[in-house]
């Protein structure tokens, strides 16, 4: 059929459009293809309107424009491009200023080196002027395709993700949209299309997926993303102001090279001592309940409920949480470690050693060696998102989604490890007065030892300050302070929450601490929690639970493979600089188009190809990555002079690529050496030490 005829049958060029989309989506995005290919519209539908050249969309009945989807697109781009005009200052996540990366360490001294190059200073940042182009847009629905694709046809946009939630609406969009078209405007190196499609319409289902979806393009987003909203939905809305609102919270999960090399050192060091792995996961099935106890400040009024079940459940302590139990004479079942920082073995050994030897301790692989003897018997775990879990782990060894902090760690464990009746105390996540942060028996409020204590006070008091901290809601419907790590592991929480329920077994989480509001755990008062571990609790079943944890047949790490692996990380450090420097020398880079799709194009590359082929070594080195394209990203894009730009972009590669290539011959000197504890300086070094 020729193309005059098509015109004057716009059904028949609906048709027609239909076919070429399919054929474009089977080529590239064959998932979509897949879905759609034999897809039937039954809520939506496409009118041809009166008014000449336009059309609208019906979804259930309901005209989503009033027959003029073509002129609302037209409305709604001018809208945006007003709203974001060249030269607006953009509020976001600040640039990092000197002295940010304040480790002495090998890889953190390079970052904050480059920092300090930049003409842009924490007095004179009053925001990031927005370019002459888009270097990311989030368009929240689809609609019919005309906003996109008029926005895209502009120029400016230089990556994007395309968000709908109802699949129905995407079908409608296939008859109207030449997709293409819209692909064929991201072909240049460094830019990117992406699609959504199908995510849950709540904010939930809608803020997971696309969180996962925008850490491709880290850290475009979280300093310059744009959010076009086309139909004003309400829950795209609430998804926008989260994703801005919890932007900081994304930095804390990043990593650094620095940490994640002592924690492979503090690994080596458990591996050749002989320290036992746990049990395989799934493997104590049991409604026994189990208390997780942390530090926050409620424990102190739910102390004697722990006490009155003390024999009848499986008692887990957290961090900082096992001095207050110690201290009120309650000897936990097993105590979970997570942090790395030799600072914890400080800590730890400030308690009553006599104490700490009734108490058996599951840890992380990469704590600090010095701990594990601390205790009366231990054993280790892998944490997957560690580097170290790929090297040397095994999956029935590995707990996942157990981060940021030891309520955190408890949590994955005890859950994945079949406990189905869990318990949360003291894991406040925040507090009602900023003074009150911690339990009373806690080491933040109390020590024998007394530098100690006033070291981590001092630290408390900046970190609780009201200028740190920012209101959530509460479990009586009140607000609290929290802080952006606490507000990062009350996240992890409802996420592993909601992972775990979304299995076939029932599992069952409750809320006994009196803070933040824990989405998926039902806040328990005194007599509810008593009634249930009445009802629940068995201390056979916790003996059972106990001996299966901590049996005599369990296995130490293998060592035989150690020095293969870690020429193999050599090897990928190598591999990794060589991709990088073929990225950066390819191109130009001398403006901030440049950066952008630099920046796009490296963590396109870590995200969708190296997580892939190796994940442990992913989890290793992203963060460097991360923190490089963060400090050249956004002090590029906060410049207004031209040629400062141009300066500071020549600084940056010759940094960036200059402590990568200098990193395989640091992993190896750290690495290679006998690991004996009298006589590794690592070991006995926080990171806030000089190497």
């Amino acid at each position: 059929m020729n193309a005059k005829k098509q015109n004057r049958n716009p059904a028949l060029a609906f048709a027609h459009r239909r076919t070429r989309n399919l054929e474009f989506f089977s080529r590239t995005y064959p998932a979509i293809y897949n879905f759609y290919k034999n897809y039937q519209m039954t809520r939506a539908e496409v009118v041809i309107s009166t008014a000449e050249d336009e059309v609208d969309l019906r979804v259930d009945g309901k005209s989503l424009y009033n027959g003029q989807a073509r002129a609302r697109a037209k409305q709604g781009v001018e809208l945006f491009e007003n709203t974001f005009s060249p030269g607006k200052k953009m509020p976001s996540l600040p640039p990092p200023w000197p002295g940010d990366y304040y480790h002495p360490r090998f890889a953190h001294m390079a970052v904050d080196n480059l920092t300090k190059l930049s003409p842009v200073t924490r007095e004179s940042f009053t925001g990031y002027p927005i370019p002459n182009f888009y270097p990311l847009v989030v368009f929240q629905g689809v609609g019919l395709g005309y906003q996109i694709e008029q926005l895209v046809e502009s120029g400016r946009v230089e990556n994007a993700i395309v968000l709908e939630p109802d699949v129905e609406v995407f079908a409608a969009s296939l008859l109207t949209t030449d997709w293409e078209k819209i692909y064929n405007a991201f072909q240049k190196s460094g830019q990117s299309l992406r699609f959504l499609i199908g995510a849950k319409h709540t904010e939930e289902g809608i803020w997971g997926a696309l969180l996962e979806n925008l850490l491709h393009f880290s850290p475009i987003f979280p300093i310059m993303n744009f959010f076009l909203n086309e139909r004003g939905d309400p829950v795209m809305e609430q998804v926008a102001r989260r994703l801005n609102r919890e932007a900081v919270a994304s930095l804390t999960v990043w990593g650094h090279y620095d940490d994640e090399v002592r924690q492979i050192n503090n690994a080596l060091h458990a591996f050749y001592n002989g320290i036992r792995t746990i049990p395989g996961r799934g493997s104590l099935e049991s409604d026994v309940p189990v208390l997780i106890i942390g530090s926050g400040p409620s424990l102190d009024n739910r102390i004697e409920d722990i006490k009155s079940v003390r024999n009848r459940v499986v008692i887990v302590s957290a961090g900082t949480g096992l001095r207050v139990l110690l201290e009120n004479d309650i000897y936990p079942d097993f105590h979970v470690e997570l942090e790395s920082d030799y600072l914890n073995y400080r800590v730890l050994s400030s308690y009553d050693r006599a104490k700490l030897k009734k108490v058996r301790i599951i840890a992380a692989s990469q704590v600090c060696p010095l701990i594990w003897d601390l205790f009366g018997d231990q054993r280790l775990y892998f944490k997957k998102e560690s580097p170290i879990s790929g090297m040397f782990g095994s999956p029935d060894a590995t707990i996942s989604h157990g981060t940021p902090t030891c309520t955190n760690a408890a949590l994955a464990l005890c859950s994945q490890m079949g406990l189905r009746n869990i318990f949360l105390f003291g894991t406040d996540f925040g507090f009602a007065d900023n003074k009150k942060h911690h339990a009373k028996q806690s080491i933040y409020m109390k020590s024998e030892d007394e530098s100690l204590h006033a070291e981590l006070s001092e630290g408390a008091t900046k970190a609780f300050s009201n200028t740190k901290t920012f209101a959530v809601k509460g479990v009586r419907g009140n607000s609290v302070q929290t802080t952006p790590t606490y507000f990062t592991a009350k996240r992890s929480v409802e996420y592993l929450i909601s992972l775990t329920n979304a299995g076939a077994r029932t599992f069952n989480f409750s809320n006994c601490a009196d803070g933040a509001d824990i989405e998926g755990a039902k806040w328990l008062d005194s007599q509810a929690f008593l009634e249930i571990a009445e009802e629940f609790g068995s201390e056979k079943n916790r003996d059972r639970i106990l001996a299966t944890l901590f049996s005599e047949n369990a296995k130490p790490v293998a060592t035989d493979r150690i020095e293969s692996q870690l020429k193999a990380t050599e090897d990928s450090l190598k591999r990794l600089h060589s991709t990088i420097s073929g990225l950066i020398k390819s191109k130009k880079l001398e403006g901030k188009k440049d950066i952008t799709r630099v920046t796009s194009e490296i963590s396109r590359y870590m995200e969708q190809e190296l997580v892939k082929q190796d994940p442990s070594f992913y989890y290793m080195i992203r963060g460097a990555v991360r923190h490089f394209l963060y400090v050249g990203f956004a002090h590029t894009l906060a410049m207004e002079n031209s040629r400062e730009v141009t300066e500071f972009l020549k600084e940056w590669k010759t940094s960036f690529l200059d402590c990568f290539e200098q990193l395989p011959k640091h992993f190896h000197n750290v690495t290679h050496k006998e690991y004996k504890m009298d006589n590794d300086p690592w070991i006995y070094q926080s990171i806030n030490d000089p190497e």
